[in-house]
């Protein structure tokens, strides 16, 4: 009918969340070039072959399509969330946040209790979307990041391990 939307339309595709792999690391590393400061395709492909390391993808239904991805490493019960990137076209949907929800839980899983990051001061949709998740404010490095210079916030969450 005329005005209706197909199904397609209304209803935003699935994504699901895995480990990544090597084959990977060219859709990673073209989501990380839409963000400032970029990771290299060398520092990508350094960091997942990291003894400590972990990494996910977020994936479009069964489309194969890498959409995000985050990363980070654990050592003597504590993490760190080091880089989580969503694809420009697929942003404000949900796809950050399913990443940040797998890797807490994996990490509880690893007996993991406390998960460190830092953020740029001005990502505040960043900021909103840890707060959401418990983490809270610990510190900040003042100049931390280059181009732009600006500030670093530091924030923690403890986890319940084993959940």
């Amino acid at each position: 009918m005329k005005g209706e939307r197909s199904k397609e339309e209304r209803e935003p595709p699935a994504f699901f969340v895995r480990p990544m792999t090597v084959a990977d690391l060219g859709a990673v590393t073209a989501i990380e070039s839409e963000n400032p400061s970029p990771w290299t395709a060398g520092q990508l492909a350094s960091e997942r072959d990291q003894d400590t390391g972990w990494q996910f993808v977020a994936e479009v239904g069964a489309s194969g399509l890498v959409c995000g991805f985050v990363c980070g490493r654990s050592c003597g019960g504590e993490g760190e969330l080091l880089k989580i990137s969503v694809a420009l076209e697929h942003r404000r949907q949900g796809i950050a946040a399913q990443l940040v929800e797998y890797t807490l839980c994996y990490l509880g899983e690893q007996g993991v209790d406390r998960c460190f990051l830092e953020l740029r001061a001005a990502n505040l949709p960043a900021f909103a979307l840890y707060e959401r998740f418990g983490f809270r404010r610990v510190g900040l490095r003042k100049n931390y990041y280059a181009s732009p210079l600006e500030d670093a916030i530091l924030m923690e969450k403890k986890i319940l391990v084993g959940a």
